[in-house]
């Protein structure tokens, strides 16, 4: 497990079985602006420090994200894909599931309301 804190955001990881698969959960929780953004864009790349490439990335507790922050989700994204790795959302609220709806993100990452059912995915 891993927590790593930017201004009005932080970004933690924890390691899950979920059937015979070692999954990672990344909650991010706060807020993406641009007084972070950049930062974040940055380090994100400590989530895939453990090599694991099967991700929830769980969005329950995310209150805004600006347009680098769109960015940076895309990049978790390519990263996963070139490791034939898994990566899918569970948890959304309202603003972000129209915000994420717009994107237009690969037809490989799947959307899902909590993050049980995003687990679901992995068994």
């Amino acid at each position: 497990m891993a927590k790593t804190e930017f201004e009005g955001l932080y970004i933690e990881t924890k390691r899950d079985s979920v059937g015979d698969k070692e999954v990672l959960v990344v909650i991010m929780n706060g807020k993406v602006t641009n007084s972070n953004a950049f930062e974040i864009s940055r380090k994100i790349n400590f989530v895939f420090d453990e090599g694991i490439y099967e991700i929830i990335l769980d969005l329950s507790s995310l209150e805004y994200i600006n347009s680098v922050g769109v960015t940076t989700l895309l990049t978790l994204i390519k990263t996963v894909d070139q490791h034939n790795g898994k990566i899918v959302i569970g948890g959304l609220n309202h603003f972000l599931e129209n915000v994420i709806r717009l994107m237009e993100l690969p037809k490989k990452v799947a959307i899902y309301h909590t993050l049980d059912e995003a687990k679901a995915v992995f068994k």
